[in-house]
This record gives structure tokens, C-alpha cells and sequence, in this order.
């Protein structure tokens, strides 16, 4: 392991330490709910239900531009790319069995077979960093597991890309978007499946994909309001 992995290691444990003593059963059922929220349906379905109204038409379709960005760069080329094992398993062959069928009901065997070899090849060139992880990492619950690589933080990306694409319409709206944002990227390390540094990378990233769908549907929006015909649905 080179010194910056093992850095890096250091880093998102001593995170997960410091916010794991935090825990309590309130927070518990806060965080899931907020973290729920952040999973992907809700953002749309806002954006959807704004894309109904002249007013708030332009702010839909930002919100939806830049989740699509984030959708295609973040889940479908950095994740696969990277293919970083998510927190719960990178050391922990009993965490990862537990949850192969999930694997497989998902249609994601090979991708088991892949981190079952890599997780064992961690421990057994990495023992001490290993026995570190196992001892100091503690995941809530073994149902909530993901079955998905871990970097960036996609709830995360999604969240700030969503806040950069409502804060480029409407400040006001834009400054609690963030807000909420930030505590997303905070549940994802509480309830233990993403390190501090997917949810930093996915922060920053999302902010990227948010400004890079609202340039899009800026220029596309213009397209359409030289037009006569789509130009009415923004009067």
C-alpha cells in the first residue's frame, strides 16, 4: 500500500471514528430520512412538478439538466472507472458474504467476484491496516449495505448539483439547497457507506456537473425561445 493510500485510509477512519461517536437513535432515524431523500427520486420529482408552472419553469429544467450531467459523468464513468469498495467491505469478507445475494439479485455477480477477490487480497497484504479498519469501523446495519462502488458519493453529487442549479436561478432558494446538500453528504458518512473523501469529491464534483447542466440548459433554452412554437412555453 503506497503512503498516500494509506494516508488517505488514516484520514477517512479517523472521519468515521469522530462521527460513529456521534450516533445516537434520533440521529440514526433523522439521517436515514434525509439520506433518503437524497437517493435520486426526490430531486426529479421536484424539478417535475416546477417544470408545471411558467414561474418556476427555467429552475425545473436547470435542476434536471444538472442531474443529468451528474447521472451520466458521475455514475456512469467515474464509478466504474474508479471502482472503489465501499467502507463496509474493503476489509470485511464476513460483511461482504453477507450480502451476496444482493449482489446477484441485482444482477451483479461478476462485480462480487471482483471486490470478494480484492477484499481478500487487502487483508492479506495489508493485516495491520486491516485489523485497524475492523476494529475502529463499525457499520450500522448490515441490511443497508450498497451494492454499488463507492467513489464519488453519488447521493452527494446529486445534492450539490441540484443546490448549484437552484442557486443559479434564485439565490434565496439556492443558500438552504446547499444546506441540505451538505447534511446529505454528512449522512452518508454517519450511516457508514461512503469515506469522508467520496463525499468531498462528490461535493465539489456536484457543484461542476450542477454549473456544467446549467450552461446546457441555458443555451437550449435560448434555442427554444427563438422559436415561435416553444418559444410560449415560457411566457
Amino acid at each position: 500500500m503506497s503512503a498516500f493510500l494509506e494516508s488517505v485510509l488514516n484520514f477517512d477512519l479517523s472521519v468515521f471514528s469522530a462521527v460513529f461517536s456521534t450516533r445516537t437513535g434520533i440521529g440514526d432515524v433523522i439521517l436515514n430520512i434525509i439520506t433518503t431523500i437524497g437517493d435520486g427520486w426526490a430531486f426529479p420529482l421536484i424539478a417535475v412538478i416546477l417544470l408545471l408552472f411558467k414561474k418556476t419553469r427555467k429552475l425545473g429544467m436547470v435542476i434536471l439538466g444538472a442531474l443529468g450531467v451528474m447521472l451520466v459523468i458521475n455514475n456512469e464513468i467515474l464509478k466504474p472507472i474508479i471502482a472503489r469498495i465501499r467502507p463496509c467491505y474493503i476489509f470485511d469478507l464476513e460483511a461482504l458474504m453477507s450480502r451476496q445475494d444482493a449482489f446477484f439479485d441485482a444482477g451483479k455477480e461478476d462485480m462480487f467476484n471482483e471486490i470478494y477477490e480484492r477484499v481478500k487480497a487487502n487483508i492479506a497484504a495489508y493485516p495491520e491496516m486491516a485489523a485497524k479498519w475492523v476494529a475502529n469501523y463499525t457499520f450500522p446495519g448490515v441490511d443497508h449495505m450498497p451494492t454499488s462502488w463507492s467513489f464519488p458519493s453519488g447521493h452527494t453529487s446529486s445534492s450539490f448539483a441540484a443546490a448549484t442549479a437552484v442557486f443559479s436561478v434564485n439565490k434565496k432558494w439556492g443558500i438552504p439547497a446547499y444546506v441540505f446538500a451538505a447534511i446529505v453528504g454528512y449522512s452518508r458518512i454517519y450511516l457508514g457507506v461512503h469515506y469522508c473523501t467520496d463525499v468531498l469529491a462528490g461535493a465539489v464534483l456536484g457543484v461542476v456537473y450542477g454549473i456544467i447542466g446549467v450552461l446546457i440548459v441555458s443555451l437550449i433554452i435560448k434555442a427554444l425561445k427563438k422559436n415561435e412554437k416553444t418559444a410560449k412555453f415560457f411566457e
